[in-house]
């Protein structure tokens, strides 16, 4: 039984939510403050979390980076009422796996909630060797991503997008072929995969300023140059 965590300040919004997810045999844990959130996660984990951007306190953004600091692989959705780009954008360089607009379907966001786990568990129970091209290694059970030794802590969907870059170095993925990878059939658009390689890239250069593993081939897509 998967765990999911839920942080928004409505309770009017918590409260058929997790009735909703209940009833799908998930385990959950509401919280009205984000501070609670991260209280539980300092003691225990979840499989995902869904979290609200405007809240007092404490916004969305700065409890994706609190929770990621204590577990970096946590898969997050955004549930906000902002629709502009802007926000979108932010929340995907920091590492969202996904967003979610209010007002929303109760039925859309469940079925966010199991494309982002079935993605998780799909790669995580492929058991297979782990992947190393030159300085780097990955390590698909896990979802680690190591470059010359050093550790690079990336998202559940930053690391989907990686291994199929890395799974055949030099050959140019298309950024749908990369939107399927990272987000197993959902549409997303493509500004949101050229956000996702972007953090990537910075995430590699903040350990090691001299990293250039991701190529652009213009007007087609990405490769992995290693």
């Amino acid at each position: 039984m998967a765990t999911i965590i839920l942080v928004d300040d409505e309770q009017d919004i918590l409260d058929p939510l997790q009735e909703m997810l209940e009833s799908e045999n998930f385990r959950v844990r509401s919280f009205l403050e984000p501070q609670q959130a991260l209280a539980f996660l300092k003691g225990d984990t979840a499989d995902l979390a869904v979290f609200d951007i405007k809240m007092p306190h404490m916004n969305g953004f700065q409890l994706l980076q609190e929770a990621r600091a204590l577990h970096p692989n946590l898969p997050v959705i955004f549930l906000s009422s902002k629709t502009e780009e802007q926000d979108q954008i932010i929340g995907f360089t920091l590492g969202v796996d996904d967003f979610v607009t209010k007002p929303f379907s109760k039925h859309l966001l469940l079925f966010r909630i199991k494309s982002v786990l079935k993605r998780y568990s799909a790669d995580t129970e492929k058991g297979s060797k782990p992947i190393e091209v030159g300085g780097l290694k990955i390590d698909r059970d896990r979802h680690l991503v190591t470059w010359n030794g050093d550790l690079i802590e990336l998202t559940v969907t930053e690391c989907l997008l990686l291994i199929s870059l890395a799974e055949r170095p030099g050959t140019i993925k298309k950024r749908d072929q990369l939107m399927d990878a990272a987000h197993q059939g959902i549409n997303v658009a493509d500004r949101t995969v050229d956000s996702h390689v972007r953090n990537i890239r910075q995430k590699f250069k903040n350990v090691d300023p001299k990293a250039d593993l991701i190529g652009t081939v213009f007007g087609l897509g990405y490769k992995l140059k290693i």
